[in-house]
């Protein structure tokens, strides 16, 4: 007999007029058919304590707060089984079944709020999310066009003089009735005039206390959009562009589909990841590193993402194409490529910090127990997490560093390698340090690493047998056992594919299955998993190996035309010379060895603003009618900001002596593969037009719109909410909604069917046979 049979025998039955018991009690049972079985057994129990009423009290008293998670679990199909099991675990450890099913209320309804971005699910499909953020940011763009009729109207209001003046404000007075009070008020409402309206002429202008108003500018419609779409991004958790950017800036990444898009997967991502740890679904006993939803939409993206690069392709000048699949295979894009990138700046480090006499030491940092969701030993869940994300943790473990090379800096003690994050299985990150240093040096770094990696919750670091190296560990490089390289290249192979130097990994799943899901779960939380410390720019590394033996002759029509200094010239040939033989630790050398500030390197990338060139340069703005002027050379990038682009490197001779050198010598465009047409490259040596769209003999009126001051943009600002407060603009506003109301109805009834006629006779009907 299940526990709402056995409800149903405790109480008074029920007569016509009123209900018994049993069906007071069933109106709870139905309210929460998910609990119904716990809240029947907790009924029974204390009825048979304390008798029928008690259990109605009982039941009555802790239904409130409950929630009915049927619901719930039915917006989120993708996750419904982890949010089921997740609710029965609560329950479960309650220390009474109804503190368990009030966690898991809680908890559902927390879960609800998170995973509801907006109005948007984050556990649909991307095609939602997709047309979601179009919505979003067509909203932002359609209201600031809004906003450019309302201040053009409102401009027309102040010229014409019609301009509803402020309601005046009224301070209450004590011991005076309310009516004379409210007669005061119409007295000084009637008395206002308009602030916009010049005076009648009296005669003598000292009377005159008239102020000319500037008309609310374009920079006005910007300022109040950009308000509206803060608020849009603040109701959305996104964090919105920064406000030191220009305001042209800011609202064209606030109605830009892509910001959303992309910041909506961010967000949607990282939300589903944290609420799949929190239901105990990433382990090594259920998903390791990450969830199978988050590995699976990981798949997916890098699906979609393959077959777009397939349907574009590059061309260049001299012709050559190559589709973007392929171009992406050629570069770091490809894990292999990258991986041997990585361990031949390990070893090749290593071979000089060797030659220096340094030593190497490889160090292991953990964040405290309260990071950590599961217990490693038996993967039940830890009592003293806090909820803690993988970046939160990342960027407890990025706060712990930044202390040590503070500490480090002061003590002057200097160290190079390379730092790889890696998750534990329930995907809590930890890092691994590859650091060489000068021997003498070597207390002071692991003395120094760790104090700051033990200092919180020293309690934690001692058990049973003494403390332990759970927090923190340290181990001298033995190059008798073997090399550094050897020490890290299975994090690295680890990290990237899985591919070599390993099959399994600590927790013995093999590596061509966890390494995908370690590169979903980097990439779900944004979290850089390599970084060298102390050595040159990887830049320069790279972008002098784009110069390769087929570039000789170019090079040197360069050196011809530019003229470069000869110690210049001498160390990029050097440095270009190690680099394409693909000796890091000769280039390492040659860029003033390790430890090397930047600032005193030979050779450093040569930024530059991109330039407009053609004659097809806009410099005047239909939609607004600003004049660009020299600003219209400046290429500008999808938001309106500047570009910087790398064109080469600058290699230092002597001191206040530098020569550039070109890198990218191609020009690519990129089309849909197959076109044919649209590529217009400018040859070597063409001439632009000579030809302007402005007079050059003499100089036209200034035309240009001048941005109005920040108080003055403060004031229009006021000055436009005040508008948009009053009854006229909102009358004005709820007519427009009428006649909007009016037009969508008869629009409705100008295409809905006729109705059917009562004296209309129905069409004789025909049996199949009969046709």
């Amino acid at each position: 007999m299940t526990a709402i049979e056995q409800s149903r025998k405790y109480g008074a039955p029920g007569t016509r007029n009123s209900m018994g018991c049993a069906e007071w009690r069933q109106q709870y049972f139905d309210k929460f058919p998910t609990w119904a079985d716990q809240l029947a057994a907790g009924f029974v129990y204390v009825a048979k304590q304390h008798g029928n009423a008690a259990g109605n009290r009982w039941l009555r008293r802790n239904t409130q707060g409950l929630i009915e998670p049927s619901f719930i679990l039915g917006r989120f199909l993708p996750i419904r089984s982890a949010l089921t099991r997740a609710m029965n675990a609560l329950v479960n450890r309650g220390s009474t079944t109804i503190e368990g099913l009030h966690a898991a209320s809680e908890w559902i309804e927390s879960v609800e709020k998170r995973l509801i971005i907006g109005s948007l699910n984050a556990t649909h499909d991307d095609d939602a999310l997709v047309n979601y953020a179009q919505a979003q940011a067509a909203a932002i763009d359609k209201n600031a066009s809004l906003l450019i009729g309302d201040i053009a109207k409102a401009n027309r209001l102040q010229r014409l003089g019609i301009f509803p003046p402020p309601k005046p404000k009224m301070v209450a007075v004590k011991g005076k009735p309310l009516s004379e009070q409210f007669r005061d008020y119409q007295d000084a409402c009637a008395r206002a005039r308009n602030q916009f309206t010049p005076p009648p002429f009296i005669g003598n202008f000292r009377f005159q206390q008239w102020h000319y108003m500037r008309p609310l500018c374009i920079s006005v419609v910007r300022a109040a959009a950009i308000e509206q779409g803060r608020h849009r991004c603040a109701m959305h958790g996104i964090a919105p562009p920064s406000e030191k950017l220009p305001a042209k800036t800011q609202l064209a990444k606030l109605s830009c589909p892509s910001v959303w898009r992309r910041k909506l997967r961010r967000l949607c991502g990282r939300t589903v990841e944290q609420v799949m740890r929190e239901a105990h679904r990433v382990h090594m006993r259920a998903g390791i590193y990450c969830s199978d939803f988050t590995v699976e939409r990981r798949r997916s993206q890098v699906f979609r993402n393959h077959a777009l690069l397939e349907t574009l392709e590059a061309i260049n000048q001299e012709g050559q194409t190559y589709t973007l699949a392929e171009l992406a295979e050629l570069g770091l894009a490809n894990p292999d490529h990258r991986r041997a990138e990585l361990m031949l700046r390990i070893s090749d480090t290593e071979a000089e910090a060797r030659r220096h006499g340094h030593v190497g030491m490889f160090y292991t940092m953990t964040a405290p127990s309260k990071y950590h969701p599961v217990v490693a030993s038996n993967c039940f869940r830890n009592p003293k997490y806090k909820g803690a994300t993988p970046r939160e943790t990342q960027q407890y473990l990025q706060g712990l560093w930044a202390k040590i090379r503070a500490k480090l800096a002061r003590d002057d003690i200097g160290i190079y390698g390379i730092r790889v994050v890696e998750p534990h299985h329930d995907g809590t990150p930890h890092w691994h340090l590859l650091i060489w240093m000068k021997p003498e040096d070597e207390g002071a770094v692991t003395g120094t690493l760790r104090e700051y990696a033990e200092e919180a919750h020293h309690e934690e670091l001692f058990n049973r047998w003494g403390k332990t190296t759970a927090r923190f560990d340290a181990k001298r490089i033995d190059y008798e056992q073997g090399t550094a390289a050897g020490y890290v290249a299975k994090y690295i192979s680890k990290n990237i594919n899985g591919e070599q130097f390993m099959e399994m990994d600590k927790y013995g799943r093999e590596m061509k299955t966890s390494a995908p899901r370690i590169e979903a779960w980097a990439s779900v939380w944004g979290i850089r998993q390599f970084q060298f410390l102390g050595l040159p720019s990887v830049t320069v590394w790279r972008e002098v190996r784009r110069l390769t033996e087929k570039q000789d002759a170019m090079l040197k029509d360069w050196e011809a035309a530019t003229n470069p200094h000869p110690c210049a010239a001498m160390r990029f040939a050097q440095i270009r010379k190690a680099a394409n033989a693909g000796q890091w630790d000769q280039f390492l050398r040659l860029m003033g060895g390790p430890m090397t500030k930047r600032k005193d390197q030979p050779i450093k990338p040569w930024v530059e603003t991109k330039m407009n060139m053609g004659a097809n340069i806009e410099t005047f703005s239909h939609a607004t009618g600003e004049y660009y002027g020299s600003e219209a050379m400046v290429a500008k990038g999808r938001y309106g900001e500047e570009q910087k682009v790398t064109f080469g490197l600058v290699a230092t001779g002597r001191p206040g002596f530098s020569s550039e050198y070109m890198t990218r010598v191609y020009k690519w465009q990129v089309r849909a593969k197959g076109a044919g047409f649209g590529v217009d490259f400018q040859a070597v040596g063409e001439a632009e037009s000579p030809w302007t769209r402005v007079t050059n003999c003499t100089q036209g009126p200034d035309i240009q719109p001048r941005e109005p001051s920040p108080a003055e943009l403060k004031a229009q600002l006021e000055r436009f909410k005040a508008w948009q407060s009053s009854d006229f603009y909102k009358a004005d506003r709820e007519a427009e909604y009428e006649d909007a109301k009016k037009g969508r109805e008869a629009a409705r009834q100008l295409f809905a069917s006729a109705p059917p006629s009562p004296y209309s006779e129905q069409e004789e009907f025909f049996p199949p046979e009969l046709g």
